[in-house]
């Protein structure tokens, strides 16, 4: 089934702006000359350029996002409003962290530091849940039930590696949370066009 024609500019927008996003991180990765085993993403602003580049790439990932939402709706599925919710939290928690640096001693700041941290728990812990709250009809997409069980395992080896260092990489296990985190995305954007489950019609009996 082919995407709707309301939908398809959505889509299309989607696609775009996560993938400006994920390009811009891949350019900052290039010219910071940081560890990224070891070093979060969040430290990548501190090398020069690297707020704006950070930022911009949280910032398209999040409008990707939100043009996600619309394509799905547009396409005629309907939202419940839990997974709606999680859309927003994901999207608002990116943008609060671009606006809000981490804080370092070289850049100290303890206020924005403690709201990107809030504010990055929102989005990983929000979208690690919206798989599960979709419309069964993407709910129970074989893409979409491996990258929604991937965006869990993800989170969850973030939260190990932070809380409790030298268990792993703190930089690696963030980035495979991010990485299972846009895989979702982009598998959404992908079959968006699953047709919404409409309610079959009881047979009318007929009388002999």
């Amino acid at each position: 089934m082919g995407i709707s024609e309301r939908a398809r500019p959505w889509v299309l927008a989607a696609n775009v702006a996560i993938g400006w996003g994920f390009f811009t991180a891949f350019v900052l990765h290039v010219v910071s000359g940081r560890n990224p085993v070891s070093d979060t993403l969040s430290s990548y602003a501190l090398a020069e350029g690297g707020v704006g580049l950070l930022g911009a790439s949280m910032i398209a990932i999040a409008g990707g996002s939100v043009a996600l939402l619309a394509a799905l709706r547009a396409a005629g599925h309907r939202l419940s409003r839990t997974t709606q919710v999680l859309f927003w939290a994901w999207s608002t928690g990116l943008v609060a962290a671009a606006f809000f640096p981490a804080s370092y001693p070289e850049r100290f700041d303890p206020v924005s530091g403690q709201i990107h941290e809030y504010a990055c728990a929102t989005a990983f812990l929000s979208l690690a849940a919206l798989g599960w709250t979709l419309p069964a009809g993407l709910r129970n997409h074989p893409a979409v039930v491996r990258l929604t069980l991937l965006t869990l395992g993800g989170v969850l080896l973030f939260g190990v590696s932070y809380l409790v260092p030298g268990v792993l990489p703190v930089g690696l296990s963030q980035r495979l949370a991010l990485g299972a985190d846009v895989g979702l995305l982009i598998t959404l954007a992908r079959v968006v066009a699953v047709p919404a489950a409409v309610p079959a019609k009881p047979r009318e009996r007929v009388s002999s």
